[in-house]
């Protein structure tokens, strides 16, 4: 059988294959004019990239076998099921990923034996179920084994792991008994989410075991869950109302059935959820004790009404009278603080934080800080417009902008901005965010993080996408527990793994995991606590590119109809990858990763233009805006505010991380 007709015949076997129209008996796979699709040749086949394709249906092994120089195999991301294929016939792989389909049933549990080429195996959610094969011993090239969010069963083999073996996961299964002890090497993470499994490596932790049947000690969880949340609200509608007699406060009233995300792991990024109405209290008539009709300037430069102080006017002069009269909602919670939307009677909407950990710093430092950052002016920065300052909590208050953040439509969106989301629009938002970041590093330079917390939560996107950066040049205002649970730059691996102390390459290594969030459209595992959930990015961009696969890191949402630009789009993987080199001296700064960024995205203007299309802002968009008022703002008084009513937010505003 020739090389053409055992693809076509592996071709057959797949319910859904429109994606491979260009497998054809009229050329040979690995001619060198061949269009073969996904398709890895030298000299003979050695790979298949058939990655996002949607493909379903079953996988022909025996079409497969007589490719003896075949070598790596990609069907991650479509929608294949039913029990795995027999990969293990094909001996010589090294490598095998089918991650994110929806096998099931169970491994043979020789499916190693045979497997002593194989370096990278790649299982991750999927349906599979059964035990870990005791035969991954004689897996004695193994590297890499994710196994994490399937169905394994049962305790793990009493075995000792291949020596070669360094990155491993068995995460949420249903896994029991205890670690043994040949896989204490790995890290407690690769573990989690299996209810009945426990390390010897924590002595205070004693194993669990099962006392019901799976199903029906899930559906007990379930209930008790339920039950909890129940209360829980119960609980906080009650304290609420004794609050509000209690202080004679304002309440805030909440609009109904207003959408509200908040996310702490890509497990749970969907659609916007509903809510009841309910009261929000956030401000009391004693915190407020002094309301001054007048507005004064303030000894920083600002105009203080009261005890709000106005450091930019672009949305005209307002009060703390005018906020505890607003309609409130609550949008979220992050890493400083929450967030509430507030829309007073003028027709203004405002974002405003409440933050408790903002101590670190006398009154008089505060007001300049916060007079510094409310005259920063760029299209691409949202700047704050007032601020309140109390001992036990501050009040950071800026524009609210609609669309929300990058993180919700990249993650929690299906709706047209999601669709909108091409691959010329993302290039727009990596080139808007780094110049914003330029920006930053110029203007804050005196800061050691003129950021310090970037990442797609707080990136927002105005009505023409482009970025807004939210939530910058907080660090010398907290305290140093507070920055490093709050700020992402301390988890840069200069700090996080050698202890050296965060500087702006920190900003550069949050940078370069928004640009690889952008490219991949994956939730980045770095967003979270110890890397628990989501996906290493970095790994998967370093063994991409080591691999010459990068194609199969983009988003396929975007990758079809751009397929001419994937050189553009590999040129932006390695600025992303250089980015979040570990060695910080070899990291680029934001200067030259700007520079470089500016090329790739002007080719890519280039042929959006010659497509008919145009990569510029409209001059109704937030940048036009604060482009154009950037030298007339204090002028500005409320009667003169845009109709569009924009906003601001951190990583909490319509999306957030905690």
């Amino acid at each position: 059988m020739s090389d053409a007709a055992a693809l076509l015949r592996l071709k057959e076997s797949f319910t859904n294959s429109s994606a491979l129209s260009t497998w054809s008996e009229a050329t040979s796979p690995c001619d060198q004019k061949s269009t073969w699709y996904g398709v890895v040749c030298e000299g003979n086949l050695t790979g298949l990239r058939l990655s996002g394709l949607g493909l379903s249906g079953n996988i022909d092994i025996d079409a497969l076998l007589q490719f003896d120089g075949l070598r790596s195999i990609s069907f991650d991301n479509n929608s294949f099921s039913g029990t795995l294929p027999a990969f293990e016939r094909l001996t010589a792989l090294k490598s095998i990923y089918l991650s994110n389909n929806q096998f099931s049933g169970a491994l043979p549990d020789n499916f190693f034996i045979h497997l002593v080429h194989l370096k990278k195996l790649w299982l991750d959610g999927n349906h599979i179920s059964g035990a870990i094969p005791s035969s991954l011993g004689n897996a004695t090239n193994l590297i890499e084994l994710h196994m994490e969010r399937n169905k394994f069963e049962g305790t793990l083999p009493s075995i000792t792991p291949p020596p070669s073996l360094s990155s491993l996961n068995v995460s949420y299964n249903d896994l029991e008994g205890t670690i043994p002890a040949g896989f204490n090497k790995f890290d407690l993470s690769s573990f989690e989410g299996n209810t009945y499994l426990c390390s010897t490596q924590t002595a205070d932790k004693s194993c669990q075991k099962r006392q019901m049947t799976p199903n029906y000690s899930k559906n007990i969880i379930s209930i008790c869950i339920v039950v909890m949340i129940v209360v829980a609200l119960l609980v906080a509608a009650v304290q609420a109302v004794k609050t509000d007699s209690e202080s004679s406060s304002f309440t805030l009233g909440v609009e109904k059935d207003l959408p509200y995300n908040k996310v702490q792991s890509p497990s749970k990024v969907g659609g916007s959820s509903r809510r009841n109405s309910f009261s929000v209290t956030l401000w009391s008539r004693r915190s407020v004790s002094s309301v001054r009709s007048v507005p004064k300037e303030d000894n920083t430069g600002g105009i203080s009404t009261g005890d709000l102080v106005i450091v930019n006017q672009n949305k005209g002069a307002f009060g703390m009278l005018d906020l505890m009269k607003a309609a409130a909602e609550v949008l979220g919670s992050g890493g400083i603080g929450s967030v509430y939307k507030a829309a007073m009677t003028n027709g203004v909407v405002v974002a405003v934080k409440r933050v408790k950990d903002m101590n670190r710093v006398a009154k008089e430092v505060f007001d300049m800080e916060m007079s510094r950052l409310g005259r920063l002016r760029h299209p691409n920065i949202l700047p704050l417009l007032a601020y309140n300052f109390r001992k036990d909590e501050k009040l950071l208050v800026s524009e609210f902008i609609p669309k929300g953040s990058l993180l919700y439509v990249l993650h929690g969106d299906r709706g047209m901005d999601h669709a909108a989301l091409d691959w010329p629009t993302r290039a727009l938002i990596a080139r808007g965010v780094a110049r914003g970041m330029v920006y930053l590093h110029t203007n804050l330079s005196s800061l050691d993080l003129p950021h310090g917390n970037l990442k797609s939560g707080n990136i927002l996107l105005a009505p023409d996408f482009q970025p807004l950066l939210v939530d910058f040049g907080f660090c010398p205002l907290l305290s140093p527990s507070a920055a490093q649970q709050a700020m992402l730059a301390f988890q840069s691996p200069e700090h996080l793994l050698s202890g050296q102390p965060v500087s702006k390459k920190s900003d550069v290594y949050c940078f370069g995991i928004v640009l690889l969030e952008l490219l991949s459209g994956k939730f980045p595992s770095q967003y979270l606590q110890h890397g628990k959930g989501g996906t290493d990015l970095i790994v998967w961009a370093n063994n991409a590119i080591s691999e010459a696969r990068e194609a199969e890191f983009f988003d396929p949402s975007f990758l079809e109809k751009s397929k001419p630009s994937l050189p553009d789009m590999k040129r932006l993987l390695h600025i992303a990858v250089d980015c979040v080199e570990p060695d910080v001296d070899k990291r680029p700064d934001m200067n030259e990763v700007t520079s470089r960024i500016e090329v790739v995205v002007a080719d890519v203007e280039r042929v959006n233009k010659n497509n008919g299309s145009s990569g510029e802002p409209s001059v109704n968009s937030h940048a036009a805006y604060v482009r154009d008022g950037a030298n007339d703002w204090p002028a500005r008084r409320s009667g003169s505010i845009n109709d569009r009513l924009s906003r601001g937010s951190d990583d909490t505003q319509v999306f957030s991380i905690s």
